[in-house]
């Protein structure tokens, strides 16, 4: 417990603060650490007035009523100071200690009572220790913020590998996690616009103060074209029990990395997640991607992009949650939203500093600029043809178009295989035009071909198509049955130089051929349709000239398409950066800004 002292101060602190006269604090700010004198500090929020002293934090709820939150009365702090404990103790073990009554003495000073567990809480108005039960704290183990990922990201020592295993415990968590009806239900189109709503609503005060109308619309708009237009992919996460109840509120300044963990002998780095939202389970019943979102974002928002990247990849690594990609611009743009919103609420937070207020402000417009940004992608679904000859890099620009992007991936040479009864990974060196290369075979595969992606279009899903496409009738087809469901349609034309691609086809064929003559294979009978990461391909040098002569050159104006050509002969980074400009699908830029 903290010197007598120390909690007298503590005291006399809440004392002020429950008469209505709160001490100037740092809003919203996470001190790095406790003064030398040990005095206590104080850090207040939009919804909290936190009493930090040397090991222990006292969180007392404001009596506030926000609409998505109650706090207004003594009763609904016991009800959500208890609530809070509950729901965080499993993610946090150790820190969450209970709650503390705070006792009104007949003199009329303030004394923070004993530590209760959450279903042994007195009453309001309650007798103890010789005064009166007037309100509550939250009591919690203080954690260093240096162990943060904030605060390990602002000392520049956070790296991808911490990420990977913040992905990892949060997959492990969500599996764990309810996914019932009454959970589930919260996938809903409906209550995702309701959600959005709300939030929008909030921000109207704020126009012209940390966001214009133009940025205010644009978001508006987007949210309203994504929830119609993919609202099949919408419901198939549902169905894909994608809706659990997390955490909710899953910021770098929740997560803690401890090296040096509050139990004696433990030898392992400690992960913790703490203040898990409680007072809202509609706030906690969510996508998954959500919860991803959170902390990519704000990854995002430091700069920080290939963080973002490296707790994504490790994410759906482990989940092998693929739609995810697909969804997570969406949540991206919300998360930005509703932070803009908390920061934009201490805007008329009467008791917060002038100088305070102007850094909420300047955050606040960042976080919704940032918003607008996601805001700005197309909100419906892609048919991205990539083809080209072979050896043009097109298989390997489809599949980091899919792993960027989320999207439906399908390769005519997968496909091929598949109907032959052969493993992708197989190898026959047949003649151009013969064998499961003859034309009736190609018929065959570009109609399973365009099964797979209207199915895949109907789920809500983009559909990134590998395939040669050397006849205008092939691409034809596909960008017909997407136009029928209002769907746009890109044809990337790879090319490169011919001694490039031949060299390509040379290596690649040499590598497939010491495979082949070793016995071993790098692919399943079993392995997926979709998004097959195994080299299928049987072109050659000797088959280039053939298929060259072959080639029907791309008419947007006569196939009502977009066509690109696209040189490849040049490092992948730089190509996928350029097909996602096209694609309206740009990388956000480094923003030198602090979360």
């Amino acid at each position: 417990m903290p010197a007598p002292s120390v909690m007298q101060a503590a005291e006399a602190m809440i004392t002020t603060i429950l008469a209505g006269k709160v001490p100037a604090p740092a809003a919203g700010a996470q001190p790095q650490s406790m003064p030398a004198a040990s005095a206590p500090q104080l850090v207040q929020t939009h919804a909290s007035i936190v009493v930090l002293l040397p090991d222990l934090v006292y969180k007392l709820k404001k009596p506030v009523n926000l609409g998505f939150l109650d706090y207004s009365t003594p009763m609904l702090r016991r009800q959500w100071c208890r609530e809070e404990v509950l729901v965080n103790a499993p993610l946090a073990p150790g820190v969450y200690l209970g709650v503390a009554p705070i006792v009104r003495t007949r003199r009329e000073e303030m004394h923070i009572g004993p530590i209760f567990s959450p279903e042994s809480v007195p009453e309001p108005a309650s007798s103890l220790e010789g005064g009166t039960v007037v309100d509550y704290a939250v009591v919690m183990r203080h954690l260093p913020e240096t162990a943060t990922l904030a605060g390990w990201l602002q000392s520049g020592r956070l790296s991808a590998a911490m990420l990977e295993a913040v992905a990892r415990r949060l997959a492990a968590f969500h599996a764990e996690a309810r996914a019932d009806d009454e959970v589930r239900r919260y996938g809903q189109p409906e209550l995702l616009a309701f959600n959005w709503q709300e939030t929008l609503t909030q921000l109207q005060p704020y126009l012209g103060r940390t966001l214009d109308r133009s940025t205010y619309e644009q978001i508006q708009r987007y949210v309203e074209q994504f929830l119609a237009q993919r609202r099949a992919l919408l419901l198939g996460r549902i169905a894909q029990g994608r809706i659990r109840d997390g955490h909710g509120d899953l910021r770098l300044q929740h997560v803690y990395w401890l090296e040096s963990p509050p139990e004696a002998g433990q030898q392992e780095p400690q992960l913790l997640f703490l203040d898990r939202i409680e007072f809202n389970t509609r706030f906690r019943y969510a996508d998954v991607a959500a919860e991803v979102a959170f902390l990519a974002m704000e990854l995002e928002y430091s700069a920080r992009v290939d963080l973002a990247d490296a707790f994504v990849d490790a994410y759906v690594r482990a989940t092998e949650d693929e739609s995810l990609r697909e969804v997570l611009p969406f949540y991206l743009c919300y998360r930005a939203c509703v932070r803009g919103k908390v920061a934009s609420l201490l805007l008329d937070e009467p008791e917060v500093p002038l100088e305070e207020r102007d850094q909420a402000q300047q955050q606040a417009s960042a976080l919704l600029a940032l918003a607008a940004h996601y805001a700005s992608r197309p909100a419906g679904a892609t048919l991205v043809m990539i083809g080209g000859l072979m050896g043009t890099g097109k298989s390997t620009l489809a599949r980091a178009l899919h792993q960027t992007t989320g999207a439906a991936l399908f390769s005519s040479d997968v496909i091929r295989k598949r109907l032959a009864g052969l493993a992708p990974g197989e190898t026959r060196a047949e003649a151009f035009g013969e064998g499961i290369y003859a034309p009736a075979w190609g018929t065959r595969t570009y109609q399973a071909l365009h099964a797979l992606a209207i199915l895949a279009l109907q789920e809500g899903r983009s559909v990134i198509l590998d395939a040669s496409f050397l006849r205008r009738e092939d691409r034809q087809i596909m960008a017909q049955a997407a136009a029928t469901q209002g769907i746009p349609t890109f044809f990337i034309e790879c090319f490169c130089p011919k001694e490039e691609a031949l060299a390509r086809l040379r290596h690649r064929w040499g590598q497939r051929q010491r495979v082949a003559t070793s016995g071993s294979s790098s692919s399943s009978g079993e392995a997926s349709l979709q998004s097959s990461t195994v080299e299928a391909s049987d072109g050659r040098p000797d088959l280039y000239d053939a298929q060259c002569a072959h080639w029907q050159p791309c008419l947007p104006a006569t196939e009502k398409i977009t066509g690109v050509p696209f040189r490849t002969d040049r490092p992948l980074p730089v190509l996928l950066a350029q097909l996602l400009d096209i694609l309206g699908q740009p990388r956000l830029a480094c923003r030198l800004v602090q979360p």
